[in-house]
């Protein structure tokens, strides 16, 4: 089992925020009771994150609240979830220091080249302050060692399991395009009016026109842009596939060296992305890949006993459902008290 990944941040995949329920009349129903303590629905709305806004956005009728339920079951299953292992991690006297969720915000900060400042606006934009922020660690800390005492010792991959894979998947290891790009952020606050968004548009036309005029991108960057990447002209460095956000990678991978995109458009705000170069990396040979092989699975197995385990965890505790949309998961069927 691989170590604990750490949060990736900037522009990397963003992390669950909180989404605006469709229905404040029933924002704080009880949904469910687990062991004993109730879970809200405005809770599911919080951990559903970006998942619940997109299903409630652009559909209706049916089909909405279809993706409603299964948002809101994902978020009910990862808080049971979250429920059972802080039992569990008391049952066995686990505790997560504070200097372990220093030492990984120094990490993370080091990884992004960030300072404190830009750690806060960075967490800002995902919808998430600092407490918020140490609590995801501290759960994900917990989770670890509790699965890991569980799991760990189940866990064998061979060396003929390795090499298997590595010649039955080669297009995993084919040259890895990346691209060096830099980026200018406009943000867009959470709440805002269509007035504000249009004249944050605006500003993002005006800084194309001055890139058009012939300004030098990193230096534009520098004056007008809001991203933690600001002071070091936008310098993004070396993307890989998968590293951002899906409409950023669309974008960043379609462009010549040189050239820059338009307007770009996500949840936090407006982007414009500049390509400086592009790479196609080296096939490895099995001997740089073979660790990276055994640690991916390692990891499927950890999760198949992951699910095993949160299930045998499941199937001891006392799930009572009150709202019709949990209804269709596992603990559905489950009768309070049993």
């Amino acid at each position: 089992m691989t170590s604990l990944p750490l949060l990736a941040l900037a522009l990397l995949a963003p992390l669950a925020a909180p989404a605006p329920s469709d229905d404040h009349r029933t924002v704080d129903r009880v949904a469910a009771i687990v062991n004993g303590d109730p879970v809200t629905l405005s809770e599911l709305v919080e951990r559903a994150g970006p998942a619940y806004r997109k299903a409630v956005e652009g559909r209706s009728g049916e089909a909405r609240e279809k993706a409603r339920a299964q948002a809101l079951q994902a978020a009910f299953d990862a808080i049971v979830a979250d429920r059972l292992i802080e039992v569990e991690a008391k049952a066995q006297s686990i505790e997560i220091a504070e200097a372990q969720i220093d030492a990984a915000i120094d990490d993370i900060k080091k990884r992004n080249k960030f300072d404190d400042a830009m750690l806060k606006q960075a967490l800002a934009e995902q919808g998430l302050d600092m407490a918020t922020f140490r609590e995801n660690l501290r759960k994900n800390f917990l989770g670890y060692a509790v699965l890991s005492q569980k799991v760990r010792s189940r866990v064998k991959v061979t060396e003929d399991d390795v090499m298997n894979y590595y010649q039955t998947h080669p297009q995993e290891f084919a040259a890895e395009e990346k691209v060096k790009v830099r980026h200018i952020f406009l943000s867009v606050p959470a709440g805002a009016t269509p007035e504000q968004i249009a004249a944050i548009h605006a500003s993002g036309e005006k800084v194309l026109a001055r890139l058009a005029g012939g300004e030098d991108f990193a230096a534009v960057a520098k004056a007008v842009s809001q991203g933690p990447s600001a002071a070091e002209g936008g310098d993004l460095g070396w993307l890989r596939r998968g590293s951002v956000q899906i409409e950023l990678e669309r974008v960043a991978f379609s462009l010549q060296p040189g050239k820059w995109s338009d307007l770009v458009r996500t949840r936090s705000g407006f982007h414009i992305l500049k390509v400086e170069e592009r790479q196609a990396g080296e096939v490895p040979a099995f001997s740089e890949v073979k660790d990276r092989i055994r640690d991916k699975l390692g990891d499927a197995q950890s999760e198949v006993y992951r699910k095993q385990y949160l299930e045998e965890l499941k199937r001891d505790a006392t799930i009572e459902i009150l709202i019709p949309e949990l209804r269709t998961g596992p603990e559905a069927a489950k009768p309070a008290g049993s």
